[in-house]
């Protein structure tokens, strides 16, 4: 189902947000050799799945004719591209604010003979510069072990997954997301691990030898893995000081619909800021608040800690800067030792599946109900945990399905966007989802 909204959540927000990430190999800086050295027809060069490899052999292929990761330098040629260059007094094609999620920014002397910038996000770019394992990662027997260890970055690991997307798609000190990027006409950038892993075109089938090799596939657990690591880049940002120093603060920390919805709307819901005055300009804390809703069923003790830290860090953003470093900087240390490693531990049971698409239900009476970067979320969530319940022998038939239909329909765009459906959507996945038990 999820292919229908394919066009929704990825062309907006991959097409002119997508990035790399370089990993240390522990043997000096590898060379990036360049996705031609991967296109071998024996290799990953194939037109069609060979299927007698363990692995597809067409992955090029696919990532040239279906992924946008493949365009993704070109789109900076494009005239929206030019546009945004223009109202920001850049060259998209030469500005490195751009370059470091269009393409591989690597230095001259990293570049091997076939590496081509205008290749956009290659290979390298998500599996590592392939120096130190090009020649390796081939020989039989080869564990994923020694794949990391010469430099291979472990993609299989969802947590590490996470980290790699949201680098460009939620930003960070190499790849910076602003405000002026916005105004200038840049897409919104969304992003949930399980929902676009399954929108990006697969170019590995999730079998049993892919079981076997690289472990079986949790959509609910990799789903609270990319809120968790969300919510921890997030954090890092502001406590380490990215919060701008200008008589405005960098407003891309900050909720865009805070501001950017119409007057009369009455969007302004009791509690959103916490104790703060009513119309108090949020942090953009939405995958914060959805790691609260997931430790609430999961664990409610660290779910108390975490409110509280919350609150702590929306009233300091009422008094200064410095406050909301330290704020920020406590709430990542509780995420550090408590909530990360529960999300690295523990999948939901059916129960808590559950009780986790009920909570999605409750949100059009919860403070944040008038929020549209929570509704895309809720949208998403939905589908996992439905899914996940469905995997687990309960739930997902026609009704939850329909259901879950016109919740994304609701969220397709913020200036359509109308709280009464949504909040109807809501109720009805949450009531679908129990009459299908």
């Amino acid at each position: 189902m999820r292919k229908l909204y394919s066009k929704f959540f990825l062309m907006g927000a991959l097409m002119l947000a997508l990035g790399s990430a370089h990993a240390a190999t522990g043997k000096g800086e590898a060379k990036h050799e360049g996705v031609a050295s991967c296109a071998g027809g024996t290799c990953h060069g194939a037109t069609a799945p060979l299927g007698d490899h363990g692995i597809r052999q067409d992955e090029y292929f696919i990532w040239q004719k279906q992924d946008v990761h493949g365009k993704a330098y070109l789109a900076l040629a494009g005239e929206k591209s030019r546009q945004i260059g223009l109202r920001m007094g850049l060259d998209p094609l030469r500005a490195s604010s751009c370059l470091s999620c269009h393409t591989e920014t690597v230095p001259e002397h990293l570049r091997g003979e076939r590496f081509l910038s205008s290749d956009g996000i290659g290979c390298e770019a998500c599996h590592g510069p392939a120096g130190h394992w090009l020649a390796e990662h081939t020989k039989p027997g080869i564990s994923l072990a020694e794949k990391e260890s010469i430099g291979m970055r472990p993609t299989w690991k969802p947590q590490v997954r996470a980290q790699l997307c949201l680098s460009c798609h939620q930003g960070d000190a190499q790849h910076p997301i602003t405000h002026a990027m916005m105004a200038a006409g840049h897409p919104p950038i969304l992003f949930e691990l399980d929902t676009f892993t399954t929108l990006q075109p697969p170019h590995y089938d999730r079998d049993a030898d892919y079981a076997k090799r690289k472990g079986v596939q949790n959509p609910s657990r990799d789903w609270a893995l990319g809120q968790v690591t969300a919510a921890q880049q997030f954090l890092q940002g502001i406590s380490s000081g990215r919060l701008g120093s200008a008589m405005f603060p960098e407003l891309m920390n900050f909720d865009c619909a805070a501001c950017h919805h119409s007057m009369t709307a009455g969007r302004v819901t009791p509690g959103r800021t916490g104790a703060m005055p009513g119309g108090t300009v949020p942090l953009a804390d939405t995958q914060l608040h959805w790691v609260g809703l997931w430790l609430q069923v999961m664990a409610p003790q660290t779910a108390e800690q975490w409110q509280k830290s919350w609150l702590a860090l929306q009233s300091a953003s009422g008094q200064s800067p410095a406050a909301v470093r330290a704020a920020a900087s406590r709430m990542l240390g509780l995420l550090n030792g408590g909530v990360m490693p529960l999300a690295l531990s523990q999948s939901p049971n059916t129960a808590q599946l559950q009780r986790l698409l009920d909570s999605i239900g409750a949100l059009g009476r919860s403070s944040r109900a008038g929020d549209f970067a929570t509704a895309q979320q809720a949208a998403m969530a939905s589908v996992v945990m439905v899914n996940s319940l469905q995997a687990s022998g309960a739930g997902g038939d026609a009704a939850t399905r329909k259901a879950i239909d016109a919740l994304y329909a609701s969220v397709k765009s913020p200036d359509s966007f109308v709280m009464a459906d949504y909040h109807r959507a809501l109720a009805s996945v949450a009531a679908a989802a129990h009459g299908s038990n």
